[in-house]
């Protein structure tokens, strides 16, 4: 899979470890533990909550979220969007890459 960053300029990115989503408005979706795990908005404007974490993150073309806190995340569209969702480098004692198991539900 490619993934155009913000810049135009073009990344490769394994098949296996990121992916893109497009989200309707008012669609949400599940990361289940998103340690390391890289959230970008390529497109569109995404509300993004961590259980019991009291911070709200909104992310709008170009912004990205990563958080070392193995916590659900639920990613909100607050308009048509599209997300791009990585795994990223997991902690240093491990090499292993965390896995992505993801839920999607449509308000």
């Amino acid at each position: 899979m490619q993934t155009t960053p913000c810049n135009g300029q073009r990344a490769a990115t394994p098949a296996h470890q990121a992916f893109n989503l497009n989200l309707a408005k008012q669609a949400t979706f599940s990361v289940p533990d998103a340690a390391n795990v890289r959230i970008a908005c390529v497109e569109g404007t995404v509300w993004i909550t961590l259980d019991n974490d009291p911070r709200d993150i909104v992310l709008e073309a170009c912004g990205v979220f990563t958080t070392p806190e193995h916590r659900r995340a639920i990613i909100y569209a607050m308009k048509p969007s599209q997300i791009t969702v990585a795994a990223g480098v997991s902690a240093p004692q491990s090499k292993r890459a965390p896995s992505l198991r993801l839920e999607m539900a449509v308000a």
